[in-house]
Parts: C-alpha cells; sequence; structure tokens
C-alpha cells in the first residue's frame, strides 16, 4: 500500500500518514465521533474554525450516534468540515475535517438508516462499544472485552 494505491482505490490519501483500518464489527458513526473527540480535545483554540467547528462536529456526530440527529445535519456537518478544511493556522484542522468527510462519503446510508431509526443500531452487534467520552482505564477495557464475547454474540446470531 502507498499514496497512489490510497488515491486511486480508497480514494483517500494520506493525510497525517496515520492509516487506520477497521473490521465489519465496527460502528463507523461511533469510530469517527471518537476521532472528533479527540480532535475537539486536542485543539489548542487559537483559531475559530477548528476552535468551533471540532466542537460542533463532535455535537452532531453524537447525535447521529445515537439516532438523535435529523436528516438536515448531515449536509450541514459536511460544510462545518468543509469551513475547517484549509482554513486554520495549523493541520489540525484538516486532520479534525477529513474523517467526518469520508464519513459522510462512505457511509452516508448508515447515517441516514441510524436518523431514520435509532432502534436499528445495536451496540451490541458491534465489537467496539461506542465510548461516551467518560474516563476509561485500559485494564476495564481488557477485563470487559478481552474475553471477545462482544464479537462472539454478533457472530453466533
Amino acid at each position: 500500500m502507498d499514496y497512489d494505491d490510497l488515491k486511486q482505490r480508497g480514494g483517500s490519501g494520506l493525510g497525517t500518514a496515520a492509516v487506520t483500518i477497521f473490521d465489519k464489527s465496527v460502528d463507523m458513526v461511533g469510530a469517527i465521533r471518537r476521532y472528533s473527540h479527540f480532535y475537539t480535545h486536542e485543539s489548542c483554540g487559537q483559531c475559530t474554525p477548528c476552535r468551533e467547528g471540532t466542537g460542533w462536529m463532535e455535537k452532531v456526530l453524537t447525535r447521529m450516534e445515537t439516532g438523535d440527529a435529523e436528516l438536515e445535519e448531515i449536509p450541514m456537518l459536511e460544510e462545518i468540515s468543509r469551513q475547517i478544511e484549509g482554513h486554520t493556522i495549523c493541520a489540525l484542522g484538516d486532520a479534525a475535517a477529513w474523517p467526518v468527510q469520508g464519513l459522510i462519503r462512505k457511509f452516508k446510508h448508515k447515517i441516514v438508516e441510524r436518523i431514520e431509526d435509532p432502534s436499528s443500531f445495536k451496540p451490541e452487534d458491534h465489537f467496539q462499544k461506542s465510548w461516551p467520552g467518560a474516563p476509561l482505564k485500559n485494564q476495564e477495557w481488557v477485563d470487559k472485552f478481552s474475553d471477545g464475547s462482544a464479537y462472539k454474540s454478533k457472530a453466533s446470531a
């Protein structure tokens, strides 16, 4: 895998040179919401697009994750990400915007499905449980999920 592969096959790029690979057991809306939480937390607050935009993206993604958003918020979320991208002092704003844009580009149907029928999403069907942002020690995670039971319940269904 190289830069050209990512561009041609995935419609992506190296960006921050970090590549995360997810399998089908991962809730993509929740995963990108967690990324958004990270970037909101890491923003230094110096420039307005990043300071305000990352927080708004996280809030909208949180509503989308729980099915409490409106369909009109999907293009709004994309517009927020476009207003951040290329308008910040450092690259953190771009890095925050790109996963959101990718989520909308590749998984918009999942967002729409969750908004239209919030009961269609079953967290227990996903190995990577949604994390609300509360402190979680690594040992707690290991104790709770290391036996693979969350994944096995989906596989045996």
